[in-house]
């Protein structure tokens, strides 16, 4: 090839294998102990097509849960509502369709928050109902998620709110795997064979529909 010449990729005609969820029909029985104590945790509905993905690692299955069930399920020092309100505003934040229903499906269904609570978390900066120390937490994670430099009033909004060094690390933690969760939604769940997830597994009819996270 001559110098400066560039090389023009080759096409791609065939549709690449899609990512294979592993169904709760088709799991061992490792993986189905991690699928039944979600689904005795959270519920049903929320043994997402998520779960499915990692369960091509069952170790990593577990660990993943593990985690999330610890930080949404099990008493802490971040009132549960702050948590969940975490999610939902990490997903909204993203675009992520189906991310965006099953954070307000658990809001509405774990912790009984009405549609007009939903919307004033969805304009949290807006909102009169919601608390300068809880507006705080959603500055400082939507900084932490999306990667814009925290500042000392950031650090500090924090601290005048109550939040001591292990509520950070419950926020920080938090903030980490539900962002870093919705970015897989996004980037991978167009590449899964999603729409084989048993519906009974899904948190809604308007998270099917989505299901492949697709931008619209």
């Amino acid at each position: 090839m001559d110098e400066g010449t560039t090389r023009t990729p080759p096409e791609t005609s065939a549709r690449a294998a899609r990512i294979a969820l592993i169904k709760p029909s088709e799991a061992s029985a490792q993986i189905s102990a991690v699928y039944e104590d979600i689904k005795a945790t959270k519920g049903a509905k929320f043994l997402t097509p998520t779960w499915g993905f990692f369960a091509n690692d069952p170790e990593l299955l577990k660990l993943w849960w593990g985690l999330q069930k610890r930080l949404q399920k099990i008493a802490g020092e971040v009132p549960k509502k702050v948590m969940f309100g975490i999610m939902f505003v990490c997903a909204s934040q993203i675009g992520c369709p189906r991310c965006i229903n099953n954070a307000q499906v658990h809001l509405q269904e774990q912790l009984g928050l009405s549609d007009e609570a939903i919307l004033e978390l969805a304009d949290f900066e807006s909102s009169t109902a919601i608390a300068e120390g809880e507006k705080a937490v959603y500055r400082f994670c939507r900084k932490l998620a999306f990667d814009v430099p925290t500042t000392e009033d950031d650090f500090a909004a924090l601290r005048a709110a109550g939040y001591s060094d292990r509520a950070i690390v419950e926020i920080v933690s938090l903030t980490i795997l539900e962002s870093g969760f919705i970015r897989r939604s996004r980037a991978l769940a167009p590449f899964e064979d999603g729409a084989q997830w048993p519906k009974e597994n899904l948190p809604s009819a308007t998270y099917a529909a989505n299901v492949d996270s697709k931008r619209t």
